[in-house]
């Protein structure tokens, strides 16, 4: 989102905590897992005006260790002191507490191509934070960002945005448009908490008739969006069983069902709906009687 640069931060040179140029390789030692276990997160390109192009963020995490792996990509997204990029971490997935202004952020990244800060919000102003796990390296297009939880208050689920701010214009790109991206370690991804559905017909299977199966909406931890816009799943997909028969679907995700005409009325029909949203999925199991 190309905008004013609004996000309430102090003077930068008071944050900026130099630790020597950033690197232009990109360390093998932050490749922490592999990239299928990852939460994916997309934001438009061409979006960004004068700023910083952001236009993907990864997270990975080492469940063990509790190392976590920032990897932001884009264009010119830290080149120069004049063009920042901040990564703000809501510690405890709560927008209502830390820096209200900042979305709720507990910590904060500013990286340029000099060096790096981090700093905690102590209730009141940005503070110096520990950062005894944390390493930044990468060039003007990709930015790797590692820290362990333990300097994020042992969190095992958070929110964060990523943003891109030109001091000169005070242009700004801000990844998501909206809100915040949410991520827990047990999910590689962001936590679904629900997932809505839509069946047809309504009223539920019939013998001899086809049943369709549609999620419309998940129901993530709240992370500050303003739309009331449903949040769908990337792709979906249903396994099904009439008693202890397979059946087979079509469709998007194999979600059409043909309920056989004969002994089908009365029995139970199971629906197996696994949902992918950034990375993370959900099975939800559906239990319908067949009419």
């Amino acid at each position: 989102m190309s905008t004013q640069f609004r996000l309430p931060r102090p003077a930068v040179a008071s944050r900026l905590k130099r630790a020597g140029p950033i690197a232009v390789a990109l360390m093998a030692a932050l490749v922490l897992v592999p990239a299928a276990s990852s939460g994916n997160y997309t934001d438009p390109a061409g979006d960004s005006g004068t700023a910083g192009d952001i236009t993907s963020v990864t997270v990975a995490a080492d469940k063990a260790s509790g190392q976590l792996l920032f990897r932001i990509t884009g264009t010119n997204i830290a080149p120069s002191g004049q063009n920042l990029l901040f990564l703000d971490i809501d510690s405890d997935a709560n927008p209502l507490t830390g820096n209200i202004a900042d979305n709720g952020a507990d910590y904060s990244f500013v990286v340029d191509s000099t060096g790096y800060s981090f700093a905690h919000w102590d209730g009141s102003q940005w503070v110096q934070a520990p950062d005894l796990s944390v390493q930044v390296s990468g060039g003007t297009n990709v930015i790797l960002i590692s820290v362990n939880r333990g300097e994020l208050g042992n969190t095992s689920m958070f929110n964060f945005l990523a943003a891109t701010v030109n001091t000169a214009d005070r242009a700004v790109d801000i990844a998501p448009n909206d809100g915040a991206f949410n991520y827990s370690f047990d999910a590689n991804g962001p936590r679904i908490d629900s997932v809505a559905v839509q069946t047809t017909p309504s009223a539920g299977p019939k013998a001899g008739k086809r049943f369709v199966v549609v999620p419309t909406e998940l129901k993530l931890p709240p992370d500050g969006r303003t739309s009331s816009a449903a949040i769908l799943p990337e792709s979906y997909s249903c396994t099904a069983k009439l008693g202890a028969k397979r059946l087979d679907g079509t469709g998007t995700g194999r979600c059409t069902i043909a309920l056989p005409k004969k002994n089908a009325r009365g029995k139970r029909l199971t629906v197996l709906l696994n949902v992918s949203y950034q990375g993370a999925t959900k099975v939800v199991p559906l239990t319908f009687k067949v009419r």
